[in-house]
């Protein structure tokens, strides 16, 4: 089906906005729908409202959102150890299923249409995307805790998987998600990286989160955890790091050089005292593509990246000492994706040939008055409540900021965590 979204403000001018097949294919001053065209395609009137683009979330854990507040205040190894594996062992496929839709639904009713997911139960996460409506890039999540055998499982697994689903489709693609170089083998890392490249697939890695894996990473290899990524054949313009917050200037130089996409995850780092800043100026220098993302509900507590936009900005000012670093139209150019180019069904852009993800921004809402700067307000000050209408892929997932079936979702969601807590307690 065709869309059409009329009289919508784009640079603060009024225009309408043709979609076919879930691209952008005219944008033309505002205008009245001729009855032929409005007989063929849906019809928005947007009254006014500001078209931009969505927001997209480089890096979570989606179905954590059942364990939202269960494991707050810790260190973060003690956090995972004590209480984030022990109770991920009992997750069972239906509740990661309705713990992504959950997911889901708090992303787009925060403005976002993408999910770089990384996690457990794979077929039941690809389902609940499939059936949730946003885009996203689903990662098989890769352990193997340095035990030969279980490295061997955890490749036949990605193997079988690549073999049932494939590349993916339009909105939803196959993503290896090696978790870290503290929990997967270099053996594994290795095959891992030229799997991925040999079927053209996104590889998807947390980075340099903390100085501990760094300091560790050097007593084992002599050598910081890029750099010896870097040794073993790993990094390449396909991947996807996560935090990288403790890195040297070689090591940005070697992301520079291999066209890594960086993801900044503000929120979860302060929450759990990562230490260090994610390094925005150095990496923004070396031109090294960037992304923004909430990490799980674990440890932000929500997916909100309307928030996550302000603390990314504001962090940087604060701790570099700099009220010019990280300005509102930077951090909205890193948040809608327009800074990477490494998974090619998103865009940051609304132009004709871009994909049509998209958001109506309503300026009826206390948040939003007066608006001097639409950007600045959206970064600054935005509330969700601002989201009027999302669109993915041509197809509108909220209107008037209603989502169907959302009662359902969360119902759901209440039942599975409550299920999920009981029994690990």
């Amino acid at each position: 089906m065709r869309l059409v979204i009329h009289n919508a403000k784009l640079d603060g001018e009024p225009v309408t906005v043709s979609v076919n097949q879930g691209v952008i294919d005219a944008i033309k001053k505002a205008n009245k729908s001729s009855g032929t065209e409005a007989a063929k395609a849906k019809v928005i009137d947007a009254g006014g409202k500001h078209l931009v683009p969505s927001l997209k979330n480089g890096h979570t854990h989606a179905a954590m959102t059942l364990l939202r507040g269960f494991a707050d205040d810790m260190k973060l190894q003690p956090w995972l150890e004590e209480k984030i594996w022990p109770i991920e062992a009992s997750l069972s496929p239906e509740q990661l299923y309705w713990g992504t839709r959950l997911a889901i639904l708090e992303m787009i009713k925060s403005g976002t249409t993408f999910s770089n997911d990384m996690y457990f139960h794979f077929p039941d996460a690809w389902r609940a995307y499939q059936d949730g409506g946003i885009k996203a890039a689903v990662g098989p999540a890769v352990f193997d805790f340095f035990d030969k055998k279980e490295g061997k499982k955890a490749r036949r697994q990605l193997e079988a998987y690549f073999e049932e689903y494939g590349v993916g489709d339009r909105r939803v693609r196959f993503s290896p998600a090696p978790h870290a170089i503290y929990t997967v083998s270099e053996e594994t890392l290795r095959w891992v990286a030229d799997f991925s490249r040999k079927n053209d697939l996104p590889l998807h890695i947390h980075l340099s989160e903390t100085e501990k894996e760094v300091r560790d990473c050097i007593a084992a290899h002599g050598v910081p955890p890029a750099e010896y990524l870097e040794s073993i054949g790993f990094l390449g313009p396909n991947v996807i790091a996560a935090h990288a917050l403790w890195l040297g200037d070689r090591e940005v130089e070697i992301l520079a050089v291999r066209g890594v996409t960086v993801v900044h995850n503000p929120v979860s780092n302060m929450k759990l005292a990562s230490g260090s800043c994610f390094p925005f100026a150095r990496l923004k220098e070396r031109e090294v593509p960037m992304m923004l993302g909430t990490d799980g509900c674990s440890s932000n507590n929500n997916l909100d990246m309307l928030e996550e936009m302000k603390i990314a900005s504001i962090l940087q000012k604060q701790h570099f000492g700099d009220p010019e670093l990280m300005t509102a139209e930077e951090i909205f150019t890193v948040g809608t994706g327009a800074r990477s180019s490494v998974y090619p069904h998103i865009s940051g852009k609304i132009e004709v040939g871009a994909p049509a993800d998209l958001l109506l921004v309503t300026e009826e809402v206390p948040s939003m008055v007066p608006t001097h700067r639409l950007i600045s307000n959206l970064v600054y000050s935005a509330g969700t409540e601002a989201v009027d209408t999302v669109i993915c892929d041509g197809e509108v997932l909220m209107e008037g900021r209603r989502v169907p079936g959302e009662e359902e979702v969360l119902a759901e969601a209440r039942r599975h965590a409550a299920q999920l807590v009981a029994a690990a307690r």
